[in-house]
């Protein structure tokens, strides 16, 4: 197992992928909790929340975004690393079909795919698990929504602190730029929600 991971860390180093990965992960991750984020409040705000509801249509666009982003990246991934390669092969006049390239090559494809899926999958069904329990009885639907919120709004903060980390920024005014948005986004929805009823 971890020759394996080692081998696939050694391709991805050949591909020079890693700061593309940072940034999906960063991008579809926000995404993925902001999605969320809508889907609670204007449940919340149109009168027409119910665990199972938010729990459903939780799932079903964590399902969308995780099959888009994975297909999305696949593709769009796999033409821009096939024309790289074949540019190289014909620099150097002879096929990279079975070198270490190639395999960097498919290794890259996949892990991009990957991350662009997961991210924002993740994120969503972490910002809407509350209604899990709220859905079992557990807690009301209206403290579902405040930790959903809540919830969302920490993801947002700590995707801003890794930003702040890797642009060596100071950490905490990336993770306030994050939550800032969060809010405004928040606000926005119960404005619209509000002047739609």
């Amino acid at each position: 197992m971890r020759e394996h991971i080692e081998r696939i860390r050694f391709y991805l180093k050949i591909a020079g992928v890693t700061a593309i990965y940072r940034r999906y992960f960063v991008m579809n991750a926000f995404d993925g909790a902001l999605t969320a984020l809508g889907v609670v409040l204007g449940a919340w705000a149109s009168g027409a929340i119910q665990p199972r509801v938010i729990v459903g249509a939780g799932v079903g666009v964590s399902l969308a975004m995780g099959m888009s982003g994975f297909s999305g990246a696949y593709l769009a991934e796999r033409a821009e690393r096939l024309r790289r390669l074949r540019e190289l092969e014909r620099s150097l006049l002879r096929s990279l079909e079975r070198s270490v390239h190639s395999r960097a090559l498919r290794t890259a494809i996949l892990w991009a795919a990957a991350v662009d899926a997961l991210s924002p999958a993740l994120s969503s069904l972490t910002s809407i698990s509350p209604f899990v329990a709220a859905q079992y009885g557990l807690i009301s639907v209206n403290e579902a929504a405040a930790a959903s919120v809540i919830t969302v709004f920490a993801i947002l903060f700590i995707l801003g602190l890794f930003t702040g980390k890797v642009s060596r920024e100071h950490m905490f005014i990336s993770g306030l730029r994050m939550l800032i948005v969060g809010v405004s986004t928040a606000a926005l929805i119960l404005l619209w929600t509000g002047y739609m009823g």
